[in-house]
């Protein structure tokens, strides 16, 4: 590589050598290397940015058609960055691998997770809760008490005309 001869006189001089007091090292002589102070402690933000904690296999459920799997990176809880799974099963020797999987669509809505508008907590339609509940005093059993609301036909008409109309109500994983 070869140098540019300078033209400039002691401004051109001025400047290069006041760059030093800009820069955390010590420069040669000739001004073309230069030692840092202190050592790597600079990587340590980037070593960090990409470290974790543990690995989950996981998906994208909102607006996700294909529910391509993800490597989830998370550190002290949270999830700090997402990659493509690639270890599906291979579709035969006759055709092209479909690897990686994982669209941007999907993965546009990693965010989610964080979201405040996201449903955290059960809710169910108010009438079948209602009737659900009712069923369950008369019966004793879930599994009978939820089998007899459809069995009769006024009141599976009812929950059935209630749908998309709003009426959820917040139920503890307990009840559902």
């Amino acid at each position: 590589m070869t140098r540019t001869p300078r033209t400039g006189g002691p401004i051109e001089e001025l400047l290069e050598r006041s760059g030093r007091f800009f820069t955390p090292g010590e420069f040669s002589a000739d001004l073309r290397t230069v030692t840092r102070r202190g050592g790597r402690q600079g990587d340590v933000y980037y070593r960090d940015r990409w470290s974790h904690d543990k690995v989950v296999r996981s998906t994208h459920g909102v607006n996700c058609t294909g529910s391509c799997s993800w490597k989830v990176y998370v550190k002290d809880g949270i999830i700090t960055w997402e990659t493509q799974e690639t270890d599906y099963p291979s579709v035969g020797p006759d055709r092209p691998e479909y690897e990686p999987r994982g669209c941007p669509r999907g993965a546009a809505f990693s965010w989610y997770t964080y979201s405040p508008t996201r449903v955290r907590y059960p809710y169910a339609r108010g009438v079948l809760v209602e009737m659900y509940r009712e069923a369950k005093a008369r019966l004793g059993d879930p599994v009978l008490a939820w089998a007899d609301i459809p069995a009769d036909p006024g009141r599976r008409r009812r929950y059935q005309r209630a749908r998309g109309k709003g009426g959820l109500v917040r139920v503890t994983w307990a009840a559902v």
